[in-house]
């Protein structure tokens, strides 16, 4: 299905079609207008504060080649300031090399799309509410998994630590099928998602197997929970060299056990509760490409994570992005793939 015969495609209001060489009608005058008012309502120049904002990063040197000998070079029409380097010549400004590099939007634009996906809203949903299209949308995600990645790496959980294992089904390409019919239960067409937390702090990661085995479980939860802590677990086999290795205390709940049981009496209840939440987050965009899935964990992990408030949030991103010095060109994301 094209954009054209799509009813859910969210183009630009920016194309909204006029027809060459014909007037308009009253009606589409009104629509015509409409419109004009609500792109310029939604995409408006860069502001003063913006270009404070921009102008208050802290800039380690050339983005270029490396060099420190900076020196100011006056300012964009838009208030950045800009930086020649003395070594080799080039010019750039606090921007230069980040996720905001090249923009065309605002910076400011990017507060409601990050609430948006702070309240679970689809990548298209909002694109629509945005007034972009739905590229942007798809784009702009590409950029917060990069200026998220790694964000869990420091991450060290201690205490009572609960640990359990989710599972996403691979994408519908790579599913088996035996008889005719796919795999049932945990089987091939899975993907596990380790889950840990202690109440205060949380890792989320996919472990990239259907059934984890002993050494992946280590690879993956061993620098991120404390030596000494007690794991609260179901006893699978897998979690056993971890426990061992970390020398952890070990409360066992077997599924068996605590299936059906209410959450005010479930002892894995914590983790349960972020098993659901992830579940119900990934709904929201049934899409994704599997490819991608430590992308969607980092950013459910930011979103649960502190501070609580979505405006903290969201600055606290902005923050995170323009000090991050990864760049995503817009060709890259939507290059076709050529056959080879």
């Amino acid at each position: 299905m094209n954009k054209k015969s799509d009813p859910s495609w969210a183009g630009s209001l920016k194309s909204y079609p006029k027809r060459k060489g014909k007037p308009l009608s009253p009606t589409e005058e009104m629509v015509d207008s409409t419109i004009s008012e609500w792109y310029s309502e939604k995409h408006r120049r860069p502001t003063a504060e913006e270009a404070a904002m921009v102008n208050s990063a802290r800039v380690p040197g050339c983005p270029f080649c490396g060099s420190r000998d900076l020196v100011r070079d006056g300012k964009r029409r838009d208030g950045v300031q800009k930086y020649l380097c003395r070594s080799c010549g080039r010019r750039s400004n606090p921007l230069t090399g980040t996720v905001f590099d090249s923009r065309k939007i605002p910076i400011s634009e990017w507060i409601e799309y990050l609430l948006h996906l702070f309240e679970f809203h689809s990548v298209v949903t909002s694109a629509r509410d945005n007034r972009n299209a739905r590229t942007t949308g798809v784009y702009w995600l590409r950029k917060a998994f990069a200026v998220l990645e790694g964000c869990q790496d420091s991450v060290v959980l201690s205490g009572d630590v609960w640990l359990d294992e989710t599972y996403v089904s691979v994408d519908k390409k790579d599913r088996v099928a035996k008889g005719g019919k796919g795999l049932r239960g945990i089987s091939r067409n899975k993907i596990a998602i380790g889950v840990a937390t202690d109440g205060e702090s949380l890792v989320v990661i996919p472990e990239w197997a259907s059934k984890p085995s002993k050494k992946r479980t280590l690879a993956t939860f061993g620098k991120h929970i404390a030596k000494g802590s007690r794991l609260i677990h179901d006893g699978d086999n897998s979690h056993s060299l971890l426990i061992a290795e970390l020398g952890l205390g070990s409360e066992v709940h077997p599924t068996s056990e605590t299936k059906g049981l209410p959450d005010s009496e479930n002892p894995m209840d914590k983790v349960n509760d972020v098993h659901a939440l992830f579940k119900r987050f990934l709904r929201e965009h049934g899409g994704y490409a599997r490819e991608d899935l430590q992308g969607w964990c980092d950013l459910f992990w930011f979103i649960w994570s502190d501070p609580a408030s979505r405006m903290e949030k969201a600055a606290r991103f902005i923050e995170m992005a323009v000090s991050t010095r990864k760049r995503i060109k817009y060709r890259e994301v939507f290059r076709k793939k050529v056959d080879k």
